[in-house]
């Protein structure tokens, strides 16, 4: 007997020509975004293997045109370092749009370089990527809502809804079932999706694909959840789909809107702006000072260095150059660490607030696990600086001697990658989204039960 219900369920369901347009924009726009995505990606790793190239051709380049004087070749010649992109930065961009994710440097001050990037059109950057994490957090609701915001309503405002609860004595019973109908199809094209990007994208079956298939789950649920509660308030269809429109553009568009401008006020970076400021004076009222003004704190920041003789009766030389260039940054330490706080400050904060919105919750956890977030940039960034200090270290020696190209490895130095560290750490997510969704699923039971005994009241 159940079975049956059940086909005539789906049978009902499938014939609806909305269900059909509905199934049909999902996959649509799912492989849409599947292929955006990648694409987006592929144009990054393009772009990276082109720079692998060229730094090695630029480098021969240099030497070619700048001889033996080895400070004047390192003062042009650069060293990129690049964000690898993991396989599941394609299934969600996360901030690789806007944030730079190949740093190419020269032995000159580093925060004068480190933030370069791109220049983009900023209409572009306001609509973003699509790619798939967008269609499961965005576009999925939409359709879950178009499937379910007239399930009891319609009964009611067709006149059948008396016919139905004659039947049986659980009422609630009958509108579960339809809802159970929608919650199948929709997992069923959340099932291709997912075997489609495992496919399309080399995703590699782990442990990573197993949490982020149960957090979209999990997120699919709650909005399951949103609608089975406007269902049980017994309303009307423009209701319910005004009210479950109104939760969408809250939880999809204004609070995220809202809390990164709350984030922009409460913690404000005009360290970035005095950053630069600090590292440009820092290197170039040393034109004008005393040699050791420079050479003081620089042998106090590298003491190993003491040991290479210093010309001091030259008007210039590269030790002294690249002494400033270090001072530059040295100066900008402050305004540069000053920076890192707030902006982990800033995805500290994202997390506690996220804990209560679903939407946000789930695009977190998916950038973490897509190794595309906020926290692996900054990661990237560190990365880049360690790079750039071996780098100085590296050479500092041959420059301070006034070595010969020839006799230092610089042909040697290839394009570095930063390979995003792989994490799990989404518990927490999973345990919020599945906290709100078991509570709306509660509380729209109770609604159900509270109308069913006042119906056998009366």
């Amino acid at each position: 007997m159940t079975n049956s219900i059940y086909n005539l369920e789906f049978k009902l369901f499938f014939r609806n020509p909305s269900s059909q347009i509905g199934i049909l924009v999902l996959l649509l726009a799912g492989f849409s975004g599947l292929y955006l995505g990648k694409t987006f990606i592929q144009k990054q790793q393009q772009v990276i293997e082109k720079a692998a190239l060229l730094q090695k051709k630029n480098t021969l380049t240099n030497v070619e045109h700048f001889g033996d004087e080895l400070g004047l070749v390192m003062f042009h010649n650069k060293f990129s370092f690049a964000n690898e992109p993991s396989p599941w930065a394609a299934f969600a961009n996360g901030q690789r749009d806007v944030n730079p994710y190949l740093i190419s440097v020269t032995m000159l001050g580093l925060e004068g370089q480190i933030y370069d990037t791109d220049i983009n059109n900023p209409t572009t950057l306001l609509m973003g990527n699509m790619d798939l994490s967008f269609v499961f957090i965005f576009l999925f609701p939409l359709v879950i809502i178009a499937f379910s915001y007239n399930i009891l309503s319609e009964q009611k405002e067709s006149g059948v809804w008396p016919l139905l609860r004659s039947q049986t004595n659980n009422s609630q019973n009958i509108i579960w079932k339809k809802m159970v109908v929608r919650i199948v199809v929709v997992f069923a094209i959340n099932l291709v999706l997912t075997i489609s990007s495992v496919i399309y994208l080399n995703l590699p079956i782990d442990s990573t694909l197993a949490y982020a298939s149960i957090l979209i789950m999990l997120y699919l649920a709650f909005w399951f959840g949103v609608s089975y509660l406007f269902i049980s308030l017994n309303k009307s269809s423009n209701f319910n789909v005004s009210g479950l429109i109104a939760v969408w553009v809250m939880l999809c568009i204004i609070i995220p809107a809202s809390l990164n401008l709350f984030l922009t006020q409460k913690f404000p970076i005009p360290e970035a702006l005095q950053n630069v400021i600090n590292q440009r004076e820092g290197y170039h009222e040393k034109w004008d000072k005393a040699k050791e003004v420079t050479m003081k704190p620089f042998f106090e920041h590298y003491p190993q260095l003491r040991k290479y003789p210093f010309p001091e009766e030259k008007t210039f030389s590269w030790y002294w150059y690249y002494a400033m260039q270090q001072m530059g940054d040295d100066q900008a330490l402050e305004s540069k660490i000053a920076i890192d706080k707030k902006l982990q400050s800033r995805q500290n904060f994202t997390k506690i607030v996220a804990l209560f919105f679903p939407s946000i919750q789930t695009q977190i956890g998916i950038n973490e696990l897509a190794g595309s977030d906020l926290n692996q940039h900054l990661k990237f960034q560190n990365e880049v600086r360690k790079h750039h200090e071996q780098i100085r270290l590296h050479f500092y020696p041959s420059i301070f001697q006034e070595k010969n190209v020839k006799a230092t490895d610089i042909l040697n130095y290839k394009l570095e990658k930063f390979i995003p560290q792989k994490t799990n750490s989404v518990l927490l997510n999973l345990l919020s989204v599945f906290t709100l969704t078991v509570i709306l699923f509660s509380i729209s039971y109770l609604n159900f039960r509270k109308e069913s005994l006042l119906i056998i009241k009366n």
